[in-house]
């Protein structure tokens, strides 16, 4: 490399991402139409597209006045967007600051330009980082943040005159990556819990039922159509078309539109269900027998223990204890789900092999204010518009019968109408705006955009492998996803020809089980190991705040018994080292982190309050670690037996 200018810019880029180094070096800078010129303060500037790019009467004047406009500047948990490199003025001005720093320049004929003729110091320092497409910025974002962090998006005027759609479509990516993090909390300290109980419980049927992938390329080669059904408007709309055509589909249905389907005479020919909490009073109208089922091991035990006609596994790859339940099946594939069911039928759909997969139903938006069909479980949503807040927001038509909704034997009226409002505020909170398939803006939910670049990904994944399958979403006037072709199911049902429907009674487990009591038993071995260390420190937690409650003040033995507490701490923590046992423990491992984040060690109060808040933890850990234990003996009876 002859230029010492481009070969020093791209020695710290290149930890990172060599791909970015290649288009550089590749891009050939002296052909630019890209000129150098300088501002009043003789600083140099650029002209592009006819436009200075940094402030005429001072490059860097430009730079610090945004800088100091910036918010959290105390707050370390930062990260700083910067939409345009330019010459790198503000890049050095921002990295004076203590965050991370993300620079966004998508124009490589710029960023070539820049890096061959300018030394900027920001781009050698180990906070900085450089990307020029959306998917490195995405994992830019998402790496170097948590649910905490606090993003902001700093650029030029200039920027702003040339890309500002760009910039409005960066910012709103920085918003669907925070709320990857908060589902991905959200999941992590809410539903694991509960999902590793329902796993172990599931443990006896897990075992017996085939998996998904004893189906790989069943219809391959048969020119069949799979209609994947999800619960949003466009359900209801194509109703009597499924009704009238449901020969001429393999038909899978997510858990929400059974009932639906129900009423109208539709017996889907797979019933999809991936939901870790109770989901049992959308099947207690139909009789189950008459089913295939298709669930994650992770789903309600309720559902999990229904007699269906056959239920196939879907152990994806990495949720909660799956990794270890694979290795009790001897799994070896790449199965994926993403946190939404619909994606789960779309995948198994794929497995079997079909050509023709269509989506309906899946408009993850709220299309003329529906947020689900009519005749689902939720259709008692909608999203208006509040004029006098000047935003969309979500409310129930009918509250009591939205929250009756949520209503189970365990449940109360009280207890779901406290879910049913939750999940609303959650909701609002939420609310995003995309693109539809006629281009318009339209709301939905953070979750569902992020589903929108799920299925996305996957259309482009399947159809590598597989060109000629056809992608088709009826969902009309939904989402636009990409990778899909818009048609109307009307339009489409003429040309499909009826089809084969399955016969898979007579498929079976291949199950290893003695391999499986040896796994059982030594996750046993294992979570005893880690009880024994959790009722030493919850022993612990009581005599510190017995100590506490007599002394009022931080004394010399409760200093010592809280250095002798966080030993027991670091004991439990150290049982992560163990890779099976760390897929079971890490939840609870995670919310004592959460209260470890201040120095409560210091000063009497915090002190108090974060003992507390153990003595919660781990009371609550230990209901679950005695669940898991007894859950895993009853499972290693019944095969013994």
């Amino acid at each position: 490399m002859e230029n010492k200018v481009l070969e020093k810019n791209l020695i710290r880029i290149a930890q990172y991402d060599k791909e970015l180094c290649n288009k550089i070096l590749m891009s050939d800078f002296e052909k630019s139409n890209i000129k150098v010129t300088q501002t009043l303060k003789n600083e140099y500037n650029i002209i592009f597209q006819n436009i200075l790019l940094h402030d005429d009467l001072g490059a860097v004047d430009e730079a610090k006045k945004i800088v100091q406009n910036l918010k959290n500047t105390e707050n370390k948990n930062t990260i700083r967007i910067i939409y345009g490199l330019g010459l790198g003025y503000l890049a050095d001005e921002m990295s004076k600051v203590n965050s991370k720093i993300i620079v966004y320049e998508p124009n490589i004929e710029l960023l070539s330009f820049v890096l061959n003729i300018a030394e900027i110091d920001a781009l050698y320092k180990n906070n900085v980082f450089v990307c020029s497409d959306e998917k490195k910025l995405k994992e830019h974002i998402f790496n170097n943040s948590n649910p905490e962090t606090k993003i902001s998006l700093s650029f030029l005027k200039s920027y702003k005159t040339l890309f500002y759609e760009d910039i409005i479509n960066v910012s709103k990516i920085a918003q669907k990556v925070q709320g990857e993090h908060f589902a991905a909390q959200n999941t992590l300290i809410k539903s694991a819990p509960k999902a590793i109980f329902n796993t172990f419980r599931n443990l006896k049927n897990i075992i017996k039922n085939p998996n998904i992938q004893d189906l790989k390329d069943l219809y391959k080669n048969k020119d069949m159509a799979a209609l994947c059904l999800s619960a949003g408007p466009s359900l209801r709309e194509n109703i009597e078309i499924i009704k009238n055509n449901q020969d001429k589909f393999v038909i899978f249905a997510v858990n929400p539109t059974v009932k639906l389907l129900q009423k109208f005479d539709i017996k889907p020919d797979f019933i999809v269900d991936i939901e870790a909490g109770d989901t049992i009073r959308q099947f207690d109208t139909i009789n189950t027998k008459d089913y295939y089922f298709i669930l994650e091991g992770f789903c309600s035990f309720i559902v999990s223990d229904l007699k269906t006609k056959k239920t196939f596994n879907y152990l994806s790859n990495s949720n909660f204890i799956n990794p270890w339940v694979r290795d009790c099946l001897k799994l070896n594939d790449e199965l994926k789900t993403l946190g939404t069911v619909s994606y789960t039928a779309f995948m198994s759909a794929a497995i079997m092999g079909f050509e023709k997969i269509i989506l309906c139903g899946q408009d993850l938006a709220y299309k003329d204010g529906k947020c689900y069909a009519k005749g689902s479980q939720f259709e008692d949503l909608e999203c208006i518009y509040d004029k006098n807040e000047n935003k969309f927001k979500i409310t129930a038509k009918d509250f009591e019968k939205y929250a009756s909704s949520f209503k189970t034997p365990r449940n109360t009226e009280q207890a779901a109408k406290k879910i049913a409002q939750n999940n609303i505020n959650f909701l609002n909170k939420n609310i995003y705006t995309i693109k539809s398939q006629t281009g318009e803006n339209i709301p939905t939910q953070t979750g569902y955009a992020l589903f929108i670049d799920w299925f996305a990904n996957a259309a482009e994944e399947i159809t590598k492998e597989n060109p000629n399958i056809k992608l088709i979403n009826s969902s009309s006037g939904g989402a636009q996803i990409n990778g899909f072709e818009n048609i109307k199911l009307e339009d489409l049902v003429h040309k499909l020809k009826p089809c084969q429907k399955p016969q898979l009674e007579n498929y079976n487990a291949n199950t290893d089980k003695n391999f499986v009591i040896k796994k059982i038993t030594a996750m046993n071995d294992k979570l005893e190991i880690f009880k024994t260390f959790l009722e030493e420190f919850l022993e612990l937690t009581q005599k510190i705040i017995k100590e506490f409650e007599n002394k009022k003040v931080l004394t010399p033995n409760s200093q010592k018994l809280l250095e002798k507490h966080e030993e027991f701490l670091l004991k439990m923590i150290s049982c992560k080292k163990d890779n099976d046992l760390k897929q079971v423990i890490i939840v609870f491992l995670y919310s004592f982190a959460e209260i470890l984040k201040t120095d409560y060690q210091k000063n009497y109060d915090d002190a108090k309050s974060a003992i507390k808040k153990m003595l919660e933890q781990a009371l609550f850990t230990k209901k679950y670690i005695d669940l898991y234990l007894k859950e895993l003996t009853n499972c290693k009876t019944l095969i013994l037996k």
